[in-house]
């Protein structure tokens, strides 16, 4: 596909001659919200909604949760988390793997210092739980850890005294979506979309389900591993954008996306009703499960399936379009239709053992154009996977209850993406991404700084820098997937999105920086997100183009001129003014 117009060439098998298929046109007259379109919306939405709850599963099941040491002569008096007696027995500081020494203890190595005490206390006994028998300069390890409740994994498996093994599932989990991506796009460009999008739900429910039984920490490292190792990618998102014409896919990806996060915001409220890990990680994924019917239900996408030269099963799933959305396609519509499936049967005729021809990803990577591209999307994702998956996380650490901040992160994406839909078309890529990402530096750095007294002002400030996060990487996913060529569109995305992963790699160890200041995890977002800021300048604006079918069309979204872009809207509507 040309970017300057929105037919794909499809070569006539056996001649040198090309013959135009206006998709752009044929998908113009089926409409983007009809029945069939508003169906695919509602199934896409309740797998990202299910999936989206896994991806952040560790957010409630390795949250943190307060501790402090046993004491028994203190326990046995008083076993309560908050006693009054934890006030001298224990140190100052909550969460600590620490006990004050007693004085008996302290003197064991000085018998006569002992001696002397014991008269001045002559009422002290080994096993009672007074202030005077404590040394309050002085500290011992822990011999056992009791906790304020016992529904997360910190507690299960008594991870309290090694913060590190905590935040370590988080990263385990990203570094398993690095593997995913990479592979997931792969699979996706060769296979189709379709196989992504009913294989990896399938995958996570099963691999999250045994995850649910882990016997110990190990056994559920490895299948949190696994889980995203062989679950995740983003055939939906790109399915949402090849569905529809130019002018809509930015709409209809937006409106995708609203209703997946309306759905993942039930995370918060699930997470709050069921608490306990186990329980909360069935709830989840087992809904997940119910996705092998999609095989039923949803189509290939059209692009995929032209662009892979499977044009009869392209011209089958048009059809069907068309008549869910009881639509009469025009007759020049219907003869095109007709002249790419006799392209096909004659080719077949002709050479029917002919290889399918596809382009690899090493001969796409020849360009110079698409190999900077790659790099710079690497560098965003990476900046902005940080700020977007730190934000998640560390939102339960904010003031307030906890599981509504997460929920009410989660639905910051619905005016985000109502903003986004408004925004991207009419004022091209690069400056919303840019504007978008300063101001989530300025709002995110402002809410660390919020006194404690208006504490109501830092979780707004807070919820606003997040939906500019959200809005941000959320573009920044479509730029990428509008860059690429439709063979190795998923691919070439997601290996550039794997590289950004490094970013949500690490973002699972900032709520550790709250031990050196509470607001400096927000602090830290905020400088990072000046990064995309100012490299988004560097985007090609391809908010006019057409999506690129092969790698010429991909170097030259660049050099889309004003007069193109008209051309392009009058090849478009060619076929609706002749119904």
């Amino acid at each position: 596909m040309k970017s300057k117009d929105s037919s794909i060439k499809m070569p006539e098998e056996g001649s040198g001659g090309e013959s135009h298929f206006n998709l752009e046109g044929i998908l113009s007259e089926l409409g983007s919200f009809g029945k069939y379109q508003l169906l695919l919306l509602f199934l896409l939405a309740f797998r990202d909604s299910f999936l989206a709850m896994c991806n952040f599963n560790y957010v409630f099941t390795a949250a943190e949760v307060g501790y402090r040491c046993a004491v028994p002569e203190c326990d046995a008096v008083d076993p309560e988390f908050n006693a009054s007696w934890t006030k001298y027995a224990l140190p100052n500081n909550t969460n600590t793997c620490h006990r004050m020494m007693r004085k008996h203890d302290s003197y064991l190595n000085n018998t006569n210092e002992f001696q002397q005490w014991l008269l001045n206390n002559s009422s002290w006994s080994n096993s009672t739980c007074f202030k005077e028998n404590y040394d309050v300069n002085r500290t011992v390890q822990c011999d056992k850890v009791y906790y304020e409740d016992y529904n997360s994994i910190v507690a299960e498996f008594d991870l309290g005294c090694q913060p590190w093994k905590r935040t370590l599932i988080g990263t385990i989990h990203n570094l398993g979506l690095v593997f995913s991506f990479v592979l997931s796009g792969f699979i996706s460009d060769r296979y189709g979309r379709k196989v992504i999008i009913v294989a990896t739900p399938l995958m996570v429910g099963i691999a999250g389900l045994i995850k649910s039984f882990s016997v110990n920490y190990w056994m559920l490292l490895v299948f949190e591993f696994l889980e995203t190792a062989l679950g995740y990618g983003n055939a939906s998102m790109v399915l949402s954008l090849e569905a529809v014409t130019q002018k809509r896919r930015v709409v209809f990806s937006c409106a995708s996306d609203i209703l997946a996060s309306i759905g993942s915001a039930f995370f918060g409220l699930i997470a709050w009703k069921v608490p306990y890990w186990r329980h909360m990680m069935r709830a989840i994924y087992a809904p997940l499960l119910v996705v092998v019917f999609y095989i039923f239900l949803v189509d290939e996408g059209v692009r995929w399936l032209l662009a892979h030269n499977k044009k009869d099963e392209a011209v089958r799933v048009l059809n069907k379009v068309a008549k869910i959305n009881n639509i009469t396609l025009s007759n020049k519509a219907k003869e095109m239709l007709h002249k790419i499936t006799e392209e096909r049967n004659k080719s077949n005729q002709v050479n029917p053992s002919r290889p399918q021809e596809s382009l690899h990803i090493l001969s796409v990577l020849r360009s110079k154009t698409i190999l900077v591209r790659m790099a710079l999307m690497s560098a965003l994702f990476i900046c902005s996977m940080f700020v977007f998956n730190g934000t998640m996380i560390n939102s339960t650490s904010i003031s307030g209850n906890k599981y509504l901040n997460f929920s009410a992160v989660l639905l910051v994406a619905v005016p985000t993406r109502i903003i986004t839909a408004l925004t991207l078309t009419r004022y091209g890529r690069r400056a919303p991404i840019c504007v978008a990402y300063i101001l989530c530096s300025i709002f995110f750095i402002s809410s660390a700084f919020i006194p404690k007294s208006i504490w109501w002002v830092s979780i707004l400030f807070y919820l606003v820098g997040k939906m500019c996060s959200s809005y941000g990487v959320f573009s920044i996913h479509v730029v990428a997937m509008e860059i690429f060529p439709t063979t190795s569109r998923n691919s070439l995305t997601n290996i550039a999105n794997t590289i950004g992963r490094l970013g949500s790699v690490l973002a699972p160890q900032t709520p550790l920086l709250g031990q050196y200041m509470k607001g400096l995890p927000s602090v830290v977002f905020g400088v990072v997100a000046i990064a995309p800021a100012f490299m988004a300048l560097l985007l090609p604006d391809t908010s006019k183009a057409a999506l690129p079918d092969d790698v010429n069309a991909a170097e030259n979204l660049d050099k889309l001129t004003v007069e193109d872009e008209e051309e392009n809207q009058v090849n478009i509507n060619v076929t609706v003014e002749e119904k």
